[in-house]
């Protein structure tokens, strides 16, 4: 699936219930599918480890595949291809019931596996499918009225389709997930994914461009259901032996549980996508288009930040919810790293940006830079306030992340309109980084209820040495010269980037940063050993 079109799919899940007694051979059904392949039972701790590792596998390599072959087709595409299928998304995202309702959190608080959990949750997620691909239906009408696009449209109604199709299916990724068996996922998504581009480089290099990524989008959700049908039919055969029974009880037990995660996602998603419908309707899709392809390259260094210790914030913060004192130095280290690890790459992108625009994807999307350089800016705050958002839910405050998320959304519709009226992207930029500039603050004003977080001593150190980096680069400039080839140019932009911010940040703090970086390496090595 492509970059865009992940973050709009969403699953599925169940509150515990009281279930019938089952009998003997449906509880070693259930049985089977948290055991090993061998029939044995495998220890919670092994498979959270296991699966863990299977994830961050499949990540990495979605990531880099999936970055390669984006660079391949924005010299394929245009702008405004890139713009209708954002705003397509955001309408189907709009539309769709089955990432609202979280019914996949809900079923995971389940002790048994019975026909009749499972019965529930797939005809809740069939209906909830159907509804989505219904309300998107009855919308286009409107939308057409007032002037949106046939191709936006399309797209918006093709992801309904998926879903409703994914919905058949998708309460076996649940179980899976459920007893954390992360692996077969990872497998499916790591060997579909690349061959779901084949389509989508053939519509691009032919007649069909306006098509291209959301055929990408259909080819991973069409062979993904293909290819998890025949390991349904292969490994999870004693769920499909148990008698799957529909109980309405149990069903509203499933609404009332995921309801209130469901929707407080929904709100954090539109945060990330408000900002598209905004800039889509007032500017068009052309300028979306740049618009969508700035924002993606300026979430790079949150997309390493993500991989490297966004899974194990939580679940650190959890342990130590009851230790203040560890809880306030391991939340001002990982705020630290963040602060250490996305302001340097922001920086090399900041440095960088006309001549790695120009080598990567061509002329054509030179107008991407200035909206970059701004958008950057948030690929610096926006780990920052996640990280906050994993220290809220690990101390047990989760509705703190929606009244966060609220505030952030009243801020980017107002500056949104405002700006982006008067500025096109570039303002609306400038509104998505006020946004989650406000957003950081009211999170660390909720926190400050709690314990004190030296943000000062943690955030001096680095802004500063990306200021004396970037102080000095305008310096180097005059010396290196302009006219270099561009491989060269970003190479050394980048370089400088890295190693100036690294060599300021150990001059301008450098008990404190000798002594983290020496506790995260002697980490490390523990983790190795």
């Amino acid at each position: 699936m492509t970059e865009e079109s992940t973050s709009a799919r969403s699953e599925q899940t169940s509150h515990e219930a009281k279930p019938v007694e089952p009998s003997s051979s449906a509880s070693a059904q259930a049985d089977d599918i948290s055991s090993s392949p061998g029939g044995q039972q495998t220890p919670i701790a092994f498979r959270a480890v296991r699966g863990g590792i299977w994830l961050l596998g499949s990540s990495y390599w979605t990531l880099a595949f999936g970055f390669v072959a984006n660079i391949f087709l924005m010299r394929l595409l245009t702008p405004q291809i890139y713009g209708e299928f954002a705003l397509g998304m955001f309408f189907y995202s709009l539309f769709q019931l089955r990432g609202k309702l979280g019914l996949n959190f809900a079923f995971a608080q389940q002790k048994a596996v019975t026909g009749e959990t499972v019965g529930t949750l797939f005809t809740l997620d069939v209906l909830l499918g159907l509804g989505g691909l219904l309300l998107t239906l009855a919308a286009t009408p409107f939308l057409l009225y007032f002037g949106y696009s046939q191709a936006v449209l399309i797209v918006a109604v093709a992801m309904a389709v998926l879903a409703f199709l994914e919905s058949f299916l998708a309460v076996f990724g649940v179980v899976l997930e459920a007893n954390l068996h992360f692996k077969p996922v990872s497998i499916i998504s790591s060997v579909v994914m690349p061959i779901s581009y084949v389509p989508a480089f053939l519509l691009a290099m032919g007649d069909g461009k306006q098509y291209s990524l959301l055929a990408q989008a259909a080819a991973f959700s069409i062979l993904g259901q293909i290819v998890g049908l025949f390991y349904i039919l292969h490994a999870l055969r004693p769920l499909l032996r148990l008698h799957w029974q529909y109980r309405p009880a149990l069903a509203v037990d499933y609404l009332r549980f995921g309801a209130t995660t469901g929707i407080g996602n929904f709100i954090a998603g539109q945060v990330t996508q408000l900002d598209n419908f905004i800039l889509g309707t007032l500017s068009g899709t052309t300028a979306l288009g740049y618009y969508d392809r700035a924002y993606r390259i300026a979430q790079w260094p949150a997309l390493l930040l993500n991989a490297v210790i966004g899974r194990a914030a939580v679940f650190t913060y959890s342990q130590l919810r009851d230790d203040h004192e560890r809880l306030q130095r391991s939340s001002t280290m990982l705020l630290w790293i963040s602060a250490n690890v996305a302001t340097p790459v922001a920086l090399a992108l900041f440095l960088s940006a006309p001549d790695l625009v120009l080598l990567l994807f061509g002329a054509q999307w030179l107008p991407v830079v200035p909206i970059l350089r701004i958008l950057l800016l948030v690929s610096v705050v926006r780990p920052l306030w996640e990280n906050l958002g994993a220290l809220f839910i690990g101390v047990g405050q989760p509705r703190r992340i929606i009244e966060v998320s609220l505030v952030q959304l009243a801020v980017l519709a107002v500056a949104g309109l405002l700006l982006a009226y008067t500025a096109g992207a570039a303002g609306m930029a400038m509104a998505v980084v006020l946004s989650a500039v406000v957003g950081l603050l009211v999170a660390y004003s909720m926190l400050r209820r709690l314990f004190q977080l030296p943000l000062w001593d943690t955030f001096a150190g680095p802004f500063l040495a990306a200021g004396l980096t970037l102080a000095l680069y305008w310096g180097l400039v005059r010396v290196v010269g302009s006219e270099l080839p561009l491989w060269l140019a970003v190479a050394w932009k980048v370089a400088w980037a890295l190693l100036g911010f690294v060599l300021f940040s150990a001059l301008v703090q450098p008990t404190q940063f000798r002594s983290r970086l020496a506790y995260i390496l002697r980490l490390a090595r523990k983790q190795a050993a």
